[in-house]
C-alpha cells in the first residue's frame, strides 16, 4: 500500500502569538493521533505541527488513501437463548441478526465460544477500511470542537 505526505491546514481568527506553539502542537496530536488510531498513519509518523496567528497546518508523513480492513466479530447471545432444541435460531437470534442486516443463512455459519462461564454465538466478518476523506473528516469533527484559544 503506497502511502504520502499529508498538509492539513485550517485558517482561523487572530490567535494569541503566545500560545501559538501549544495550539499547533495540540492541533497536530489530535489529528495524527485520531489518523493513527483509524489504520491511516503509521505508529512511527514523521508530524510537523505549523502555527501563525491566522492558520493552523501539521504535515503527517506516510499516510495511506484507505486503511486496511479488519477482522470483526460480533458477540450476538448465548447459545441457549440463540438456538432452540432442535439447533434452529430462535425469534430473538433472528431478531439481532437482522439488526446486523443478517437473515437466516448466516445461522449455520456462525461460531460457538466459550464467554466466561457459557457459551455464546459469534458472528464473524471483515469491516472495510476508512479512506483518508472519512477519517480526516471524523478527525476534524471530533477534535476541532474540543480545542480552546486563550483570549
Amino acid at each position: 500500500m503506497s502511502t504520502q505526505n499529508l498538509l492539513v491546514e485550517i485558517f482561523v481568527e487572530e490567535l494569541p502569538p503566545k500560545a501559538l506553539k501549544k495550539l499547533g502542537d495540540a492541533f497536530a496530536a489530535a489529528i495524527t493521533d485520531s489518523l493513527k488510531a483509524q489504520g491511516l498513519a503509521a505508529a512511527d509518523a514523521v508530524v510537523t505541527p505549523y502555527a501563525s496567528p491566522r492558520r493552523l497546518a501539521v504535515i503527517v508523513a506516510g499516510v495511506a488513501a484507505q486503511a486496511a480492513d479488519k477482522p470483526v466479530s460480533h458477540k450476538l447471545m448465548p447459545v441457549n437463548v440463540g438456538l432452540d432444541a432442535d439447533g434452529k435460531a430462535t425469534p430473538a437470534l433472528l431478531k439481532r441478526l437482522a439488526a446486523l442486516g443478517l437473515d437466516e443463512s448466516v445461522v449455520a455459519n456462525l461460531k460457538r465460544a466459550i464467554d466466561g462461564k457459557s457459551e455464546a454465538l459469534f458472528f464473524d466478518s471483515v469491516a472495510k477500511g476508512a479512506t483518508l476523506a472519512e477519517g480526516l473528516q471524523k478527525a476534524l469533527t471530533r477534535h476541532l470542537p474540543s480545542c480552546r484559544f486563550p483570549r
